[in-house]
């Protein structure tokens, strides 16, 4: 990956045409934009890798799964709990699904379907073309879970990918890759709840979610495209289980990679907060911020508004009142004078105020609040200011 600008660099004014161009130089720079965030520049690369190689199944799925993640990113929901204190009063927020976007990726799972299965018609052992049709088949489970919550056909789709990857394993025990599909599938399954396990059996699905974790530790040890995306995964199972130590090792590991991801360090912090280790997460948090102040590549991505209301939380909650109003001003100057944000960081400067007895700036605060169009923070802003009028002088 180091020597990755520099074989980019030489191929300036190089027709892509040109044999001597090797696909896999764009697709890993489209994998390393793809991990840092960066999906339109991943985009970019992995249509240039299908340039050369349209018929290239990994490439086409490397390609659905960057609009996939592009639109979980645009919808939130790759960050939907990084910021425990603002998602309350951002639920309504939420942009709905671009139907051009989805139409792209389905398009490109149904392509991907349509060559491995024409491969395979030729060659029943083509283990490339078994691997990458249990990858489109995952990324389909993945959408239908993730954006249409179809759970029936998620499921449905997760066992075809399992069943692809089960017959690749048993032609090469060594294709480590397979594990990934394998292993989440395994864990998946023997995480079905007690009460209809015993449904998901009569229909035949089993599990171990124990299984699971080994196949995936052994994707990261020997996998060769997979490593990080297995990585991934069993830091969002060890969060699952409560392993909190574990997570944090695999996300730090994974930000020595891709610096420019800063959803990994702010899923750090959030660890901590499961721990009630508020002075960890606080410093974690701070971190953040400090590469967001000092402009470090990708953090211009951070959502200012919803840091720096975290911050304040946390500061409140310890009773940094001074920090904690230092960042609900950040708050309110980044969000403007429409946001719900900040209104509730104004709310959130007048309990400040009042643990401080400070009673006009308290009530000014309120009154900015009864200014805003937003009915909720209003009417506790209301309720309040109501309650300090019959305070007796």
């Amino acid at each position: 990956m180091v020597l990755l600008p520099v074989a980019l660099g030489t191929l300036a004014g190089v027709s892509l045409a040109d044999k001597g161009v090797d696909a896999w130089v764009y697709a890993y720079a489209g994998l390393d934009h793809f991990y840092n965030l960066e999906y339109e520049s991943s985009i970019a690369n992995l249509r240039q890798a299908l340039e050369l190689a349209p018929d290239n199944p990994i490439f086409l799925n490397f390609l659905a799964n960057a609009y996939l993640f592009q639109e979980l990113n645009r919808t939130g929901q790759l960050d939907a709990q990084l910021y425990s204190e603002s998602n309350p009063f951002l639920r309504s927020e939420k942009p709905q699904l671009d139907p051009v976007v989805m139409q792209a990726v389905k398009s490109l799972v149904a392509r991907t379907k349509d060559i491995c299965r024409q491969r395979l018609r030729q060659n029943a052992q083509d283990k490339i073309a078994l691997y990458a049709l249990g990858v489109a088949y995952g990324i389909e489970a993945n959408y239908e879970f993730t954006m249409y919550k179809h759970w029936y056909a998620a499921l449905k789709a997760a066992n075809k990918a399992k069943e692809y990857h089960a017959r690749l394993k048993e032609l090469d025990p060594n294709y480590h890759d397979a594990n990934l599909v394998l292993g989440v599938y395994e864990y998946a399954v023997g995480s079905i709840p007690a009460a209809v396990k015993w449904l998901a059996f009569l229909v035949g699905y089993r599990g171990s979610k124990e299984r699971g974790i080994e196949l995936l530790h052994t994707a990261v040890k020997h996998g060769k495209l997979v490593t990080t995306d297995a990585a991934v995964l069993l830091a969002v199972i060890y969060n699952r289980e409560k392993k909190y130590e574990y997570v944090r090792q695999l996300l730090r590991t994974l930000s020595t990679y891709y610096p420019r991801n800063y959803l990994l360090p702010l899923e750090i912090a959030r660890t901590y907060l499961k721990e009630e280790n508020a002075a960890a997460a606080l410093a974690e948090y701070n971190a953040i911020a400090a590469q967001v102040e000092a402009n470090a590549t990708g953090y211009e991505r951070v959502p200012r508004d919803r840091l720096y209301y975290q911050l304040g939380a946390l500061h409140q909650r310890q009773r940094h009142y001074a920090k904690a109003l230092a960042a609900f001003d950040q708050v309110t100057t980044e969000s403007g004078a429409n946001s719900v944000l900040a209104a509730y960081a104004h709310m959130r400067k007048a309990e400040i105020y009042l643990a401080q007895n400070k009673l006009d700036k308290a009530r000014q605060e309120y009154q900015h609040v009864l200014s805003m169009p937003y009915p909720e923070p209003r009417a506790q802003a209301q309720q309040v200011l109501r309650a300090l009028d019959q305070r007796k002088p």
